[in-house]
């Protein structure tokens, strides 16, 4: 039995996706009017973490609304990246944006999972809990910014690697501005614990993209 490959245009899967992504903020607005307020001033203070720190047991359709948005944009992001610089695999004849897109999404539930795990091994629960709402927080809000850059990128620059660059530095940098913003709230604990929170951050932010690099790296040689 052989796959059939799906053959389809670019800009059609994207399309599909932004329909996707505005349908998900559309949810957010509606459901959740206050908290996407305050959602949206998250750069500006520190109101959204700390009303929401101790209620996101009871918002957890929130916060995965926005992962989803976080999911779908990466995925965008990459397929750019690999077609900007001629990176092509498949798998079965599965197209690309579709390997992608499981590849993104498995790789997100995973790092949450381990970091989940290693707060559990720490003994850090609840101060790894703020620590992970703050830091998706945050990752949620550039991949927000993100969504809109490359709107415009895609359908008004034609696909311009600058903007891309840009868009990129921009949700690292916000991403850089969470971990400056945790750190200014737990300041106090961080200062008796030093040593214990760098290992900690070493753990759960760079394994496992050390682990993600040995996989691909083993798949590579495999194919």
């Amino acid at each position: 039995m052989k796959w059939t490959p799906v053959v389809s245009n670019n800009i059609d899967w994207i399309s599909f996706v932004f329909i996707a992504i505005l349908a998900i903020i559309a949810f957010i607005k509606t459901y959740h009017s206050f908290r996407f307020r305050e959602f949206l001033n998250l750069l500006f203070n520190n109101k959204y973490i700390i009303i929401f720190n101790k209620k996101e047991k009871t918002n957890v359709l929130f916060t995965s609304s926005l992962l989803g948005i976080q999911w779908l944009v990466l995925s965008i992001t990459i397929w750019l990246l690999m077609r900007y610089f001629l990176i092509d695999f498949s798998f079965y004849s599965i197209p690309l944006p579709y390997i992608i897109m499981v590849g993104v999404a498995a790789f997100l539930l995973l790092k949450i999972t381990f970091q989940r795990f290693i707060s559990y091994v720490f003994d850090f629960d609840l101060f790894s809990r703020s620590y992970l709402f703050i830091r998706l927080s945050y990752s949620n809000y550039a991949s927000f910014i993100l969504v809109f850059l490359l709107f415009f990128d895609i359908y008004g620059m034609n696909n311009n690697i600058y903007l891309l660059g840009f868009s990129l530095i921009t949700f690292l940098y916000i991403q850089i501005l969470g971990l400056v913003s945790f750190v200014k709230l737990y300041k106090n604990e961080i200062r008796h614990y030093w040593y214990y929170f760098i290992l900690y951050l070493c753990t759960v932010e760079i394994v496992p993209y050390i682990f993600i690099k040995h996989w691909i790296i083993n798949s590579s040689s495999i194919s």
